[in-house]
């Protein structure tokens, strides 16, 4: 009991050196375009949300829903993972923002991880086993923080997998870094600043330097910015950004480029991906490449 008591110590530590609040100077900050507002809000596709229950992996129950389009714009459908020590009720923003726009998207809740063991391989084979059982077409897998890397080795595992998204993901005991080799998919990595709470960017590594696979630096973002919708938990850990309209901005460039990346990956918007591919040349805007370690 008294080592658990100092892991459970230790980690809150780390953790709560995290919260901070950053002050930004709105003066520096370019004023997203019409287009990019768009894609930072809902899209004009109603849908409807679908919960299940199903026997995961590892004989545990795992709960989903389905966010289906009344006209999918694609036959890919998205799954989609959150971080350590949530549920899926912290991603239903992006699941509802995705399916307004035509995709249809899926959530999970990880039932694998413990405060001492993630099991973020377990929780990898859950979305995998629950893609297939919802499609047999082509999937993308995106996540949230450690979401990020069990979306990240379904990825790499899955031959169905098309893309990949990670929203400021974090490696664990060099898992993603071990399954670079197989990770083979185009990839958005979607990056904030270096902090303890998003493991100070330890998924550089992994992140496979090649053609399709792009890693952004969103300047300013803090790792609560990168989930969707707002958690009030995650920022008294891991801190926000102030003035709020700074804030804002900073979590539109990140949904817009999310939104557009999983529109043109999905097929469901063609030539989205182009403001990811102006973010990766250095065009104006809050986000810039980031080159992976080698």
């Amino acid at each position: 009991m008294r080592h658990v008591i100092i892991a459970v110590a230790a980690v809150f530590f780390v953790l709560a050196g995290c919260g901070t609040t950053r002050q930004v100077d709105l003066d520096g900050m370019p004023v997203p375009s019409a287009a990019e507002r768009e894609l930072a809000g809902r899209g004009p596709v109603p849908f409807t949300v679908e919960p299940g229950v199903r026997s995961g992996e590892y004989a545990r129950r795992i709960e989903f829903e389905v966010y289906r389009p009344a006209e999918a714009r694609t036959g890919a459908l998205v799954v989609l993972g959150h971080g350590f020590s949530s549920n899926l009720s912290a991603m239903r923003g992006w699941a509802e923002r995705w399916a307004s726009f035509g995709v249809p998207t899926a959530v999970l809740t990880f039932r694998n991880s413990t405060p001492f063991a993630g099991h973020h391989d377990r929780n990898a084979e859950d979305m995998v086993a629950l893609a297939h059982a919802l499609t047999k077409g082509p999937v993308v897998y995106a996540g949230f923080s450690a979401g990020g890397l069990s979306a990240y080795l379904a990825a790499a595992s899955d031959p169905r997998a098309v893309a990949f998204l990670g929203l400021d993901a974090v490696d664990s005991g060099g898992l993603a870094l071990a399954a670079e080799p197989q990770f083979a998919v185009p990839a958005l990595f979607l990056m904030g600043e270096s902090t303890s709470c998003n493991a100070k960017n330890n998924m550089l590594p992994a992140i496979p330097g090649r053609d399709g696979v792009t890693a952004l630096r969103v300047r300013d973002a803090l790792h609560c910015y990168f989930q969707d919708p707002w958690n009030d938990a995650c920022e008294a850990v891991c801190g926000k950004v102030v003035p709020a309209e700074a804030a804002e901005r900073i979590a539109e460039t990140i949904r817009t480029l999310a939104t557009a990346w999983v529109l043109e990956r999905t097929g469901a918007g063609p030539g989205a991906g182009g403001m990811v591919a102006a973010a990766a040349a250095g065009e104006e805007g809050w986000a810039r490449r980031v080159e992976a370690p080698r």
